[in-house]
């Protein structure tokens, strides 16, 4: 079986994919899809401290979108890992035409890998990182999308990669902060994530237990990450992998003490800088490729910062709240089906409207637009009210 780690580059979308080609191709390309990063990714002084609140807004320019579709960029106060209050920007894509009463039923997205540099968020892609491969297609059927960057991503960072407290943050005070910059929103929402945004929505459902938002109506979590420990466990010893290098930075950022040469030895991390200034998934996995004799070292995944990082993300762990559908290709070398069935089969024992459908021969990417028939079915029904069906792994 294909690890998670080892085929980490499949979560990025398949567009996404198809540039990484010769050394130095990813970074011409990541470049020439990129806009300028500007003031309005600076926080100077703004007041985070009611995570939610909306800090600035401009028309979203520059985008690459299908005619009609209205982007609107926002900032807005949020909190990381560790709850620090920090700035998180995003994009608000609202359909064609006038809204419905009661305004545009929205979609909160949840992006899967970028990176963990500043040029990495969504938000600064002339497509949005994923385009028609899954985030232009919402709109296209009524309903408008806010996709969060994650903080880190476009502001300031560190960026903290798969740390799901972080991201989840993210993702929920994004719907405030985008009902106040754009009127013609309605007040209930779903989420819908892909990879480390699937491992979000989880995390997602479980502090909606807790927050008990009645304009929260459920998740998507597609291709998610679940039980990272034994995913990682499954990576060949000593594969040197530039995922696992942004995931090392990532671990730093949310855990300060954490030793990232106990993950991916000495030589890797002397390019992690480059990772954490600029070079994005694609250039990553180039940069990481091109070292000659890079290695990872020996049983890395029970290093003890490592071990206390997949302690700390385990969501499904948790009881959650509202419907959850988890989608997944049953071809995924990234996400083992097995571990998944597991993991979701433990949130089964907690909640009861939690469903697991997978898709046979589909991949990482390719059950995005496998599952959109369903995606839109299930959708539809949350914001209609109908029940949600249980469908838990045997």
């Amino acid at each position: 079986m294909t690890s998670f780690a080892l085929v980490l580059a499949t979560t990025m979308p398949a567009t996404a994919q198809e540039s990484v080609a010769p050394q130095g191709s990813a970074l011409e390309a990541q470049r020439a899809n990129g806009l300028p990063l500007t003031s309005f990714y600076d926080p100077d002084g703004a007041d985070l401290s009611v995570p939610g609140t909306l800090v600035r807004t401009e028309a979203g320019m520059g985008y690459d979108l299908p005619h009609g579709i209205v982007a609107t960029r926002i900032a807005y106060a949020s909190r990381d890992a560790n709850g620090i209050p920090v700035m998180t920007t995003g994009v608000v894509l609202q359909p064609p035409g006038e809204a419905p009463e009661g305004g545009w039923p929205l979609i909160a997205w949840g992006h899967g890998t970028a990176g963990v540099a500043r040029p990495c968020a969504p938000s600064l892609m002339k497509d949005l990182y994923y385009g028609w491969d899954g985030i232009f297609i919402y709109p296209l059927m009524g309903y408008a999308v806010v996709a969060t960057d994650y903080s880190g991503l476009g502001t300031p960072g560190p960026h903290q990669l798969l740390s799901l407290e972080a991201q989840g943050q993210d993702v929920i005070n994004s719907v405030p902060a985008a009902r106040a910059a754009v009127p013609t929103l309605s007040d209930d929402w779903v989420m819908v994530g892909h990879s480390q945004g699937g491992a979000t929505a989880i995390q997602v459902s479980a502090m909606e237990h807790g927050i008990d938002d009645p304009t929260y109506l459920g998740a998507i979590s597609i291709a998610p990450a679940t039980d990272y420990h034994a995913m990682w466990k499954l990576f060949p010893d000593g594969m040197a992998s530039g995922g696992m290098a942004l995931v090392a930075a990532g671990i730093r950022a949310a855990d300060p003490s954490f030793d990232p040469e106990t993950m991916v030895g000495p030589q890797i991390a002397e390019v992690l800088p480059e990772l954490e200034q600029e070079a994005c998934f694609g250039a990553a996995m180039e940069l990481v490729a091109s070292l000659p004799g890079a290695r990872q070292p020996s049983n890395w995944p029970d290093a003890p910062g490592v071990r206390r990082f997949t302690d700390a993300n385990r969501p499904y762990l948790q009881p959650g709240r509202g419907p959850l559908l988890v989608l997944l290709g049953e071809n995924d070398p990234a996400i083992p089906l097995d571990i998944t069935k597991r993991a979701i089969g433990e949130r089964c024992k907690l909640q009861d409207e939690v469903s697991l459908e997978t898709y046979p021969g589909m991949d990482h990417a390719q059950v995005i637009h496998a599952s959109f028939p369903r995606q839109l079915e299930w959708i539809a029904d949350r914001f209609a009210g109908r029940p949600a069906e249980r469908n838990c792994p045997g």
